[in-house]
């Protein structure tokens, strides 16, 4: 087989990946079934979570040798796509680029792996901290005698989740621990985000937990699987982007205003024209950049494409989705229209894990210290 068989292989998993994801969540409900579980508490729906486990979704970065399908990180894109089209709530990037991604690089033959492969539970990761001042601290919270201490912040999928992994600090430097949802001094305390989303707040008093690996190897996984993560957002922000510009351009269609379709002013024209450029655009890039991330071995690179990825995906999103509440008129501000929901959640997806902003800078810094290095 030559590489270009291959590569026209690779291609064709991804087009019937896309296409069985895209029939699930449709099936499923689409949007509409965002907006009930939002108007029911926010949470996620756990018989959604078994449907996408069935269906191969949260094994799309698991080695064959695990129990994964072993497609790589452009595969876990394809599914990313597809969860920002319906804004589906389900905690697939997290699970994917988190949990499984620290599982399968620092024990994948522990039972949890097969465990979240099976959608038979999810795993919330906490590793970031709150300061006095409100923003991000250095790790205090501390693993000793098996139990821990402390607590953690910005904990993504914490509420419904039936187990914790948490970094913290141990006797030799950083260890990753597992905690069970109803361990004795655990408090979780929900946190509503604008999209009606949770996120968790830790609190740890002498809780009991599992260890699973420690030492720098932690640190190193932790790296890798926030990279994952982050290029995993920016592709369910490229989702998310796309499917929030078809429903405005099929707006824009029917309303008329002096008897005819909005659409065919001018101004408008232009404006989605525009739209319709930077959505391609981060869609190529994100794409590339998932691509090339599962060719790279090298951390430093692989994160470099990621803040490249979320930068470009964050930048998009939030253009089209606030011209899209422009171009609906007052329509666009109210609850009733879809529009509004891409709106919310494009707001939350691009503050996790860094906006714009913050990957341009970490980009721009590897690239000084990379020519700094030279």
């Amino acid at each position: 087989m030559t590489q270009t068989d291959i590569l026209l292989s690779d291609q064709e998993d991804l087009r019937l990946l896309r296409e069985s994801a895209r029939t699930l969540f449709e099936r499923a409900g689409g949007s509409g079934r965002s907006r009930k579980l939002r108007d029911a508490g926010g949470c996620w729906d756990a018989d959604m979570i078994r449907e996408l486990a069935e269906a191969g979704v949260f094994g799309v970065t698991v080695p064959a040798e695990n129990g994964g399908l072993g497609m790589g990180l452009a595969a876990g894109g394809v599914i990313a796509e597809e969860v920002g089209r319906v804004i589906a709530p389900e905690p697939v990037v997290m699970t994917i680029g988190l949990s499984l991604g620290l599982l399968r690089r620092l024990c994948p033959d522990h039972a949890k792996l097969e465990q979240l492969v099976g959608g038979e539970c999810v795993l919330a990761v906490a590793w970031q901290e709150r300061g006095p001042n409100g923003g991000p601290a250095e790790a205090s919270c501390r693993y000793e005698n098996g139990k821990l201490t402390g607590g953690k912040a910005w904990v993504v999928g914490a509420v419904g989740a039936q187990g914790f992994l948490v970094v913290a600090e141990g006797g030799a430097g950083p260890v990753l621990v597992l905690v069970a949802a109803g361990a004795d001094g655990l408090a979780v305390k929900e946190r509503r985000q604008a999209d009606g989303s949770a996120m968790g707040e830790l609190s740890f008093s002498g809780t009991p937990a599992e260890e699973l690996a420690s030492g720098g190897a932690v640190r190193d996984a932790l790296a890798e699987a926030i990279s994952d993560a982050t290029a995993l957002a920016a592709a369910e922000l490229v989702g998310l982007s796309e499917r929030a510009f078809e429903i405005t351009l099929e707006y824009i269609k029917t309303r008329e205003q002096f008897d005819k379709p909005i659409g065919s002013f001018q101004v408008i024209q232009h404006r989605a024209v525009d739209l319709n450029v930077m959505c391609e655009v981060a869609q190529s890039g994100v794409r590339e950049a998932l691509g090339l991330m599962d060719r790279e071995t090298d951390p430093k690179v692989r994160a470099r494409l990621a803040s490249r990825a979320k930068a470009r995906a964050v930048t998009a999103a939030r253009k089209i989705t606030r011209d899209a509440i422009q171009l609906h008129g007052a329509v666009g501000y109210t609850d009733e229209y879809d529009i509004g929901l891409y709106l919310n959640r494009a707001l939350v997806l691009s503050a996790w894990l860094g906006d714009d902003s913050y990957h341009r800078r970490l980009w721009l810094e590897a690239r000084e210290q990379e020519g700094a290095a030279q």
